[in-house]
């Protein structure tokens, strides 16, 4: 059984009120552009909440956008935001002003971003913005039941440090983020906190204010994040939630939240499924949004398809790092999708890799031209969509959508990632590498060259068996040896180099005639 399989049967046994959504919880912070590894929380919880609809139970799929969270640090791929903003939330920090946009804020243009790359994977959760819940008084009586309880909450905190707790500390803790009310900045000392009013005082180090608010009367106040999730766990009645290997060490994150839950808000912690960092091929460094160092859905949906991003994050258990690459393992990533998808439609596949596929939405029954195809026909045509796209639609076996949802990829990944597979194709014989060849090897050529007479009324694999059979060893071996010679001395006198496409598809692109004149001496 699938791991996401797995977890949904869990939930579906101690789920007992059958008639609620079971409710299954992401949260990302708009801090930049949202990347691959962040994906992967979405994704896993998005493969949970598709593995409860295949098992038969009805999912509830929120993401909650942490863009009341204060900006931190300007990240290093965006411009026109000034260091001044740093310590204002997400969404009262006007866009990158390089952006076409109309956004009305640097959180939300990120959060438009992402959620139109999540559209095209048909990802479609229930957004939740916290600037909006926190400001339209959603989690007021959270908020004073927190402040009530604040001096409680920082001994359960106590007891996941490894400093000692110190009275006067415990006093003045407040795990809370007040924004001022004249500057938006959360560099705020609060003195005092009226808990009858449920009123605090506090003076701002950042413009010199000293005002107050008041819980209830549009008050700037965020809970800190480990108070923020488990009070978010209650509020929406959380029953599964993926969290980073980051936040699931022992005395982590997730072991604070859990205690929280429990002694402040009565609330049992979720099923938790612990995820490992995905990381880019060669890099060493974990990819962040505020360094830069990243890749996007974007990057990867210009190469990969839709189903093979999401076979490639289900693939693997989520305690399981795994690496990005765009370098050869895009063809490797795409031959075994492609293997597991024939399998699947002459019902090969066993349950756990069937259910694997159904996770992808793969359609089976489509039929699709292999991207090592499609890459060989774009090498040798110096990638000319146009030229490629009418040989794959002679082969008769493609609707035209089918060829385009793989040319483009194809194409943009030559371009941009694979320049060294282009080659071109020899304009003149090479009489030089012909005089070089064995009597065997051009008596061979001599035969291949009358057999492309008759190249274009064969199919595919009986053309090959033809060119095959022009060695007359006996000898296995030795066979092989012939035909090894015979395919290197036709790809050097064409394409001048020792390896190359399959021959049927080298003499489509190339053309019977042209061919000839290249391998072909009197």
């Amino acid at each position: 059984m699938h791991w996401a399989f797995q977890i949904a049967t869990n939930l579906i046994q101690q789920h007992e009120d059958q008639q609620t959504p079971i409710t299954c919880a992401s949260g990302v912070s708009p801090s930049g552009y949202v990347h691959v590894g962040n994906f992967r929380e979405i994704a896993t919880t998005y493969f949970v909440t598709r593995a409860l609809k295949e098992l038969g139970a009805t999912p509830r799929y929120i993401l909650s956008w942490d863009d009341y969270d204060r900006l931190r640090k300007i990240p290093k791929n965006v411009t026109g935001v000034a260091e001044e903003n740093i310590g204002m939330p997400y969404t009262k920090v006007a866009p990158p002003t390089d952006s076409k946009t109309s956004a009305a804020s640097y959180g939300a243009y990120f959060e438009a971003m992402f959620i139109d790359d999540l559209a095209k994977l048909n990802i479609k959760p229930e957004f939740i913005f916290e600037t909006e819940r926190y400001e339209n008084g959603a989690y007021d009586d959270e908020l004073a039941l927190v402040l009530t309880n604040r001096k409680k909450i920082y001994d359960i905190l106590s007891r996941f440090r490894t400093e000692a707790a110190n009275d006067a500390e415990r006093e003045a803790y407040f795990p809370i983020s007040l924004y001022c009310d004249q500057c938006g900045h959360d560099m705020t000392t609060i003195s005092a906190y009226d808990e009858k009013s449920q009123t605090l005082s506090y003076e701002c180090r950042n413009c010199g204010h000293n005002g107050t608010q008041t819980i209830g009367q549009h008050q700037h106040i965020k809970l800190h994040w480990k108070i923020d999730w488990p009070m978010r766990w209650r509020y929406e009645k959380v029953a599964f939630e993926p969290g980073g290997k980051d936040h699931s060490s022992k005395n982590g994150s997730f072991d604070v939240a859990k205690a929280i839950a429990k002694e402040i808000f009565d609330w049992q912690a979720p099923l938790y499924q612990p995820y490992d960092f995905v990381n880019i091929k060669g890099q060493t460094m974990k990819m962040s949004s505020s360094t830069g160092n990243i890749l996007t859905l974007p990057d990867l949906l210009s190469i990969y398809t839709p189903e093979l991003v999401l076979y490639l994050y289900a693939k693997y258990q989520p305690k399981a790092q795994f690496d990005l690459g765009l370098d050869d393992d895009v063809l490797r990533n795409y031959a075994e999708f492609e293997r597991l998808v024939q399998k699947a439609k002459t019902s090969e596949l066993d349950e756990m890799n069937q259910q694997l596929l159904t996770l992808t939405g793969v359609d089976l029954e489509q039929t699709y031209p292999s991207f090592n195809h499609v890459v060989s026909i774009l090498s040798l045509t110096a990638n000319n969509q146009a030229i490629a796209k009418d040989l794959l639609k002679n082969e008769a076996a493609y609707t035209e959508e089918a060829i385009d949802y793989i040319l483009e990829r194809a194409s943009y990944w030559i371009e941009n990632d694979a320049k060294t597979r282009l080659v071109t194709i020899n304009q003149q014989p090479d009489q030089k590498t012909y005089e070089q060849l064995s009597a065997t090897v051009k008596e061979q050529l001599e035969k291949f060259t009358q057999l492309l007479d008759a190249a274009t009324t064969l199919g595919d694999d009986e053309l090959m068996q033809k060119i095959y059979d022009l060695s007359d060893a006996t000898d296995k071996k030795e066979k092989r040896t012939e035909q090894k010679e015979l395919f290197s001395a036709i790809y050097q006198l064409t394409l001048n180099q020792d390896h190359g496409p399959r021959i049927p598809l080298l003499i489509k692109v190339v053309g019977p005639e042209k061919l000839k004149q290249l391998i072909h001496f009197d």
